[in-house]
């Protein structure tokens, strides 16, 4: 009895380990469709963008949306080339560290 117990626990864990791994290798992130669906500004921005515009004309809302975007861009672009900026000191370093 003690036996066959044993052997069946064994055997249902390895079915279970077997279910386990027969999962297939998928990239890690967000799937496809929801890029598809995403929107290239953040929920928060949105959001603020909607209660500055409330209540405007369509006019005023264009040129409120217009100027905030512009200025998202400025920014992101400017953090971009600190980013790029840090990336050429390190391997200017590098370089420098390799040739003494």
């Amino acid at each position: 009895m003690k036996k066959s117990i044993i052997i069946l626990v064994l055997v249902s864990f390895a079915l279970a380990c077997n279910v386990g791994f027969a999962k297939e290798k998928t990239s890690k992130g967000a799937s496809e469709s929801a890029y598809e669906h995403a929107s290239p500004q953040a929920v928060f921005n949105r959001i603020s963008d909607w209660f500055s515009t409330v209540g405007k004309s369509e006019e005023e809302k264009e040129k409120i949306l217009a100027e905030r975007k512009a200025k998202r861009a400025a920014k992101r672009a400017e953090e971009e080339a600190k980013k790029a900026q840090k990336e050429l000191e390190k391997k200017k370093k590098e370089l420098l560290g390799k040739s003494e």
